[in-house]
């Protein structure tokens, strides 16, 4: 196996900030809002345990708190979806996500250590589903990329598979 050792000029490396990132399936926008609605349900329900102890004020105070979180995310969530998004270079792959707190996180393909296929019960119901790789770095030891169709994660399962066995060419 021969390695190559070419020296770039910084000017003209295309920065992970301008790749041309593929989008997440469309029905995980709605698999998410689902997901997160869920999830200000039981926190809503919790509140209302509140009048079990004759604490009224309280549980109007978090009832009203929740209730403009609940919808302060679903303004934002749509626009964090479309953001999110994942890249596939010669060398490495990225996976950016977030708009309030942007993060980009790029992993060569020599620290992939594992890769895996999953769904949750919701992403179920919408036939979507989560390509998990875990990495050999410290910080960050797991990526997920979710919202993507079953032939979609079967292939970049299959890609980064072929990228462990062939030694990371």
């Amino acid at each position: 196996m021969s390695y190559t050792n070419f020296q770039f000029n910084p000017e003209v490396i295309t920065p992970v900030d301008d790749l041309q990132y593929s989008p997440l399936d469309g029905k995980y926008r709605t698999a998410y809002m689902v997901a997160v609605s869920l999830v200000y349900l039981v926190l809503m329900a919790a509140a209302l345990l509140l009048l079990c102890l004759d604490s009224v004020w309280y549980c109007v105070a978090m009832e009203i708190l929740l209730a403009a979180a609940f919808i302060i995310n679903m303004a934002i969530l749509p626009k964090a979806v479309v953001y999110k998004g994942y890249a596939f270079r010669e060398h490495d792959l990225s996976y950016r996500s977030g708009i309030i707190f942007p993060k980009t996180i790029t992993v060569p393909y020599v620290k992939v250590q594992q890769v895996s296929v999953k769904q949750n019960p919701v992403t179920k119901l919408f036939g979507l589903y989560t390509v998990g790789i875990v990495n050999g770095a410290q910080e960050m030891s797991m990526i997920s990329i979710p919202g993507l169709t079953r032939e979609t994660a079967e292939m970049i399962k299959a890609w980064l598979t072929d990228k462990l066995r062939t030694g990371h060419d």
